[in-house]
């Protein structure tokens, strides 16, 4: 299903040892605890160091696409969401699932035509921006107004929201960048 592959430079690590470093370690990990954007932003850091180890080191197929989507929708249900975010256990369990999804699913992206890239962005965009649309408009189902261990309010889920437009609109353009010179417009 997955392949190692051999021979190739380290330097690549470096984009995803800077993301886990920087959101696994004892302050954003107790921050993430209070502040639903840090949570987040962890979410898409680790799932990006997997992403990015995946597509350098690995060579996956389709069913590692699958497998590696997984965790990004388990862990976006509100109970499982609102778990992870309270209690230590669960929070072990997403961060390395999520970052084990990253590389299953970073394996195949070598494998994948223009058009089924471009579909997986088109994909991820729209999950994405319904789960941002959700947390502008404070749905409850995301704070403690449904989950009364969580310890913010869906008062603090807006500005969530508009980080994750933030992020996606990071990700569109380098998306769109590396896809112009690749066909040679810059």
């Amino acid at each position: 299903m997955i392949k190692l592959i051999h021979n190739v430079s380290k330097k690549p690590l470096t984009i995803p040892l800077i993301f886990v470093l920087a959101f696994v370690n004892p302050y954003v990990e107790l921050l993430q605890f209070t502040n639903p954007i840090a949570y987040m932003l962890d979410h898409y850091a680790l799932y990006a160091a997997g992403l990015i180890a995946g597509y350098k080191y690995f060579r996956g197929s389709f069913w590692a696409l699958l497998i590696g989507v997984i965790p990004t929708w388990f862990w976006h249900i509100p109970s499982f969401f609102a778990l992870a975010a309270s209690f230590w256990q669960y929070r072990v369990l997403c961060e390395v699932t999520l970052f084990v999804g990253g590389l299953l699913a970073g394996s195949y992206i070598p494998n994948m035509s223009l058009s089924q890239k471009l579909a997986g962005l088109a994909v991820y965009m729209l999950a994405d921006s319904i789960l941002s649309i959700f947390f502008i408009l404070g749905y409850p189902q995301y704070s403690n107004v449904d989950y009364p261990f969580l310890q913010w309010s869906n008062n603090e889920l807006p500005p969530v929201g508009i980080a994750m437009f933030l992020v996606m609109n990071i990700v569109l353009v380098y998306s769109i960048y590396k896809l112009m010179r690749n066909i040679q417009l810059f």
